[in-house]
């Protein structure tokens, strides 16, 4: 585990565990398509939980409403053999576990990138491996569908990280996630506020600026902007895709004015982050 992170994070002694999760808990509990077998088995090495926060090892009340449950939250640390499906394996996990999780994802050693030259993910994936770190958040709420189940709301999950020598956006997002910067009311407002700096990391990501707050518009709004701007993002990705492998030069002129005309729309809508 990174050192550096946990003493940015500062998690209490009282709250490590140290325990290993096995992949079976996975694969008899979640409901998992054959790609998400395979990565959970070739691309995952360990997954371990690492800390608990609840109100026996932290001070911070437990928070139930009619809508959602946070007693505790609990972070995992995933390590990988493999970089290419991180953002999907945080999917799966969150799912898998119906309370609040903070997901740490680190680099085996040798961990693969794989053949990434066509992959519209490419660029989430780092060309260096040594120390570096995902994090990961999901809200989670009671399912109005299926009494007692719980479903995520959204999935936050960062590019990598370098603790050891983070850009400036990076270094304010790691020190603004410190205990000691999060509210102790109860678990609802912890998780909540994490969620709150993963999305102005989301945001700086676009605007070049960490701001916890923009002051403009409200949080949640600014969750729906950037969510359209990720959308964008992904779209780009793809056209982008397409036109390293187009051969005919009149579809390529095409492809790369509609690149451009969503560059220009994601540019316009990332003002407002």
């Amino acid at each position: 585990m990174n050192e550096i992170l946990l003493s940015l994070l500062g998690f209490p002694d009282a709250s490590y565990l140290g325990k290993r999760i096995f992949k079976k808990h996975f694969f008899e509990n979640a409901t998992l398509t054959p790609a998400d077998k395979k990565s959970l088995q070739d691309d995952v090495g360990t997954i371990t939980w690492l800390y608990t926060l609840k109100p026996s090892t932290i001070q911070i009340k437990p928070y139930s409403d009619e809508q959602r449950e946070y007693l505790e939250v609990s972070i995992l640390e995933i390590t990988l053999r493999s970089l290419r499906n991180y953002k999907r394996l945080a999917e799966v996990i969150h799912r898998a576990i119906p309370y609040p999780l903070l997901l740490i994802f680190a680099q085996n050693s040798g961990a693969s990138i794989d053949e990434l030259e066509d992959d519209e993910n490419s660029e989430d994936i780092p060309r260096e491996t040594e120390s570096k770190v995902a994090l990961s958040v999901a809200p989670k709420r009671f399912s109005q569908a299926e009494k007692g189940a719980v479903v995520v709301e959204e999935f936050f999950t960062t590019g990598w990280i370098d603790p050891e020598k983070p850009s400036t956006i990076e270094k304010a997002f790691l020190e603004d996630l410190n205990l000691s910067n999060l509210p102790h009311t109860h678990f609802l407002a912890f998780y909540s506020a994490l969620m709150d700096r993963f999305i102005a990391f989301g945001c700086a990501s676009l605007t070049g600026k960490y701001r916890l707050d923009n002051g403009e518009i409200s949080q949640e709004a600014r969750w729906q902007q950037l969510t359209l701007c990720h959308e964008l993002e992904g779209k780009i990705a793809k056209l982008r895709a397409t036109l390293r492998k187009e051969a005919q030069f009149n579809r390529k002129v095409e492809l790369n004015v509609q690149i451009k005309q969503l560059e220009k729309q994601l540019q316009k809508e990332s003002l407002s982050l």
